[in-house]
């Protein structure tokens, strides 16, 4: 009987460790679903090179770029919330933060982004083969 009861519950282990890890992966990327869940500030970085990104609850954002030089880029523009996504207006990518395999990423405007939550961050994925991503580093006070 001993023997029994510890195979049931080697069993029953195995099977919470199962729904455990099912549920982890469920939680470790989704989708988002809302608007108010993008505004806020982002980061990209790419060797020294870096993208701040602001997106505004009133549906502006401003981009800033820091070249490894010193040298600021700004530009501005309007985002819009359709089909789950953001539809920005002109979001500009420089060729250096693009991988090379994207020939035609040179002066490239991003037009539409479907925001992720990993691990409970938001993501801002520009080129998912490549993991060049903006990440949250705040949220926006709505």
């Amino acid at each position: 009987m001993g023997t029994n009861m510890r195979t049931r519950s080697e069993w029953a282990n195995g099977r919470l460790m199962l729904i455990v890890a099912m549920l982890l992966s469920l939680n470790s990327c989704m989708m988002i679903k809302s608007k108010s869940d993008v505004s806020g500030e982002y980061e990209l970085k790419v060797g020294a090179n870096n993208i701040a990104l602001k997106i505004s609850p009133d549906e502006s954002f401003s981009e800033r770029i820091t070249w490894q030089g010193g040298k600021v880029q700004s530009h501005s523009g309007r985002w819009m919330w359709a089909k789950e996504g953001i539809d920005f207006d002109q979001l500009w990518i420089p060729p250096e933060f693009a991988p090379q395999y994207i020939l035609q990423a040179d002066a490239s405007a991003i037009q539409f982004i479907r925001p992720e939550r990993h691990w409970g961050k938001v993501i801002l994925p520009i080129f998912p083969d490549a993991d060049t991503e903006f990440k949250m580093i705040s949220h926006a006070s709505q």
